[in-house]
């Protein structure tokens, strides 16, 4: 899990940017599953300017630890709903 945080970490920028949650919604459109679940808790975090590690660590850890999802599962999750989640976080040309 620790992996899946330092992942989503790494496309989280530190500083709010501009949300672009049109094309958010677009990307989350192709997930299924746990990866939707994740997306769906962790988009209004990241409007509100949360790192992608809190946005959706916040939602998967718990899950994790508690036995409910298995490691390997929620690293996947967590990895394809970041990569709709970062958008969000995307600056406008």
């Amino acid at each position: 899990m620790r992996r899946v945080l330092c992942l989503a970490a790494l496309f989280a920028l530190s500083t709010p940017a501009l949300a672009d949650r049109g094309h958010a919604d677009q990307c989350a459109k192709k997930l299924a599953g746990l990866s939707l679940d994740a997306y769906r808790a962790a988009i209004p975090h990241a409007e509100r300017g949360a790192t992608l590690k809190q946005a959706i660590g916040g939602y998967l850890k718990p899950l994790v630890d508690a036995g409910k999802v298995e490691e390997k599962a929620g690293k996947r999750a967590g990895f394809q709903a970041a990569m709709c989640v970062r958008l969000v976080h995307r600056k406008k040309s």
